[in-house]
């Protein structure tokens, strides 16, 4: 829990200067919000949301700006809120299904019929973000794993993106929810042959689809 100091308070340790650098209490009818400090020639306040709040800010600001991308949402987000970073915004488009159709490019007079999942696990699709630019320590990209039938969703963070690493988190997936019959993803390159094999050791049913993952 975050304790933002009284500004009068005689003795402070250095921490408390960064806690009063970095937050302040904003009192509305007698409800206390924590907000990014205000500066005496700024107006706008920039308020922290809690972890709980995060997917509901996401989803209206997503809602009222028609869709948007992850720039037009930045530029909404970042000017009433703090706490919102690009992980989170990139996160959520990636599995917002509409957003991931508008992007698909399907050739004229193709028929594509939708994939569709009868069971729990039945058929699920991994597929990988790229957060070189944004990295938290040593972890750069993260690994998104989602049946396709109820969009559970499993996410691991990966220090490269390598054969081994991304086989070796399946593995760890599948031995908690079970080998799906099918798996697909649109990461073709980092589905090499040495994850197919790897994977099929262990479990000899499963089928690798490679190509773009169609909803139902």
């Amino acid at each position: 829990m975050l304790i933002v100091l009284n500004r009068k308070q005689k003795k402070k340790e250095p921490r408390d200067y960064w806690l009063l650098k970095k937050y302040d209490i904003l009192v509305v009818n007698n409800n206390s919000k924590l907000i990014y400090p205000v500066k005496n020639n700024d107006n706008n306040i920039l308020y922290y949301i809690k972890e709980s709040d995060v997917f509901d800010v996401l989803h209206d600001a997503h809602q009222s700006l028609g869709h948007g991308g992850r720039d037009r949402m930045l530029y909404e987000l970042n000017s009433k809120f703090k706490n919102i970073t690009r992980f989170e915004v990139d996160l959520y488009l990636s599995l917002c299904e509409l957003c991931q159709l508008k992007h698909k490019k399907i050739r004229k007079g193709l028929v594509v019929k939708p994939i569709i999942s009868s069971e729990f696990n039945s058929r699920c699709q991994v597929d990988l973000i790229d957060f070189q630019s944004n990295a938290d320590k040593l972890f750069k990209f993260i690994m998104v794993y989602q049946d396709h039938l109820t969009k559970f969703v499993v996410i691991k963070p990966l220090k490269t993106k390598t054969a081994e690493e991304v086989a070796y988190n399946l593995i760890d997936i599948f031995t908690l929810l079970g080998a799906p019959s099918i798996l697909q993803s649109d990461n073709g390159r980092e589905f090499s042959n040495q994850i197919v094999c790897n994977l099929k050791n262990y479990w000899p049913n499963l089928k690798i689809v490679h190509g773009k993952p169609r909803h139902s």
